[in-house]
């Protein structure tokens, strides 16, 4: 007797990038594949290598765990075209795959009964490590199909992503801006390009080191600010501003308990 698959998966787009890819219990559990296209089904599995093409969600009844891996426009339509299968949801957990959104997304199929979570890749971990948010049943769902030799998850509850997405935001996207404006800093002291990259990799590295050591006590306050701040206004009042309201904001974050 055939086995029954305990997975199914709804997917647009590629996934080469996506976290479905690294999920190496997938080709043993994946059954039914759905897509906005037949042919686009086929075409899914055959490049994982796992599950089969359906034309609509009658196999999904009998599948407790469903990935949904879509590109985040795709999202709302993809979700509220399967929120009205006919299925039964009860007991049944819905995961989004999606670095930035999270079950929020899910609530109409939270409403039909189903635990709802999303599961995303975290930077930096090559698809060793995930994030799984959600519901206690999806969470768990989720694990069963990921964690494997040195494959683990980061669970956290219902609703908490934003916060980890801050995160991420804080150290990539705002980071990256206070980068740029020392390495500016550096080029109006007229030091090399080179030498510049070498001072901000030691600094950067000694701030991570000073915090992983002793979090709020490790903050090194600010010197000679003022000082600093008349010589950039003269030369990027842009800059200078920049400087100044970032300094001030970190200061009265740090006076926070």
């Amino acid at each position: 007797m055939k086995k029954v698959k305990s997975v199914a998966l709804i997917a647009a787009g590629s996934l080469s990038g996506s976290a479905v890819s690294g999920f190496r219990r997938l080709s043993d559990r994946l059954g039914p594949v759905m897509a906005p296209s037949f042919r686009l089904a086929s075409r899914i599995a055959n490049g994982l290598r796992a599950g089969h093409p359906v034309r609509d969600y009658a196999e999904f009844d009998s599948c407790g765990l469903i990935l949904v891996c879509v590109p985040d426009t795709m999202a709302p339509r993809a979700i509220g075209e399967f929120a009205s299968a006919d299925i039964s949801w009860r007991n049944k957990s819905i995961v989004l795959c999606s670095a930035w959104l999270d079950s929020g997304e899910l609530s109409e199929l939270a409403a039909r009964g189903a635990a709802i979570g999303s599961i995303s890749a975290i930077p930096g971990f090559e698809d060793t490590r995930y994030l799984v948010e959600g519901d206690r049943l999806a969470i768990l769902e989720s694990r069963r199909l990921v964690e494997q030799d040195s494959r683990s998850i980061v669970a956290i509850e219902r609703s908490l992503k934003p916060f980890y997405l801050a995160a991420l935001t804080s150290t990539s996207s705002l980071l990256f801006a206070l980068l740029l404006a020392a390495s500016e800093f550096l080029r109006q002291a007229g030091i090399p390009a080179p030498v510049s990259a070498t001072i901000l990799e030691k600094q950067v590295d000694k701030t991570l080191r000073s915090h992983a050591k002793a979090g709020r006590k490790g903050y090194p306050a600010p010197q000679q600010l003022q000082k600093q701040l008349r010589a950039l206004a003269a030369a990027n009042p842009e800059l200078a501003y920049f400087m100044e309201q970032s300094t001030n904001l970190a200061g009265r974050l740090l006076r926070k308990p």
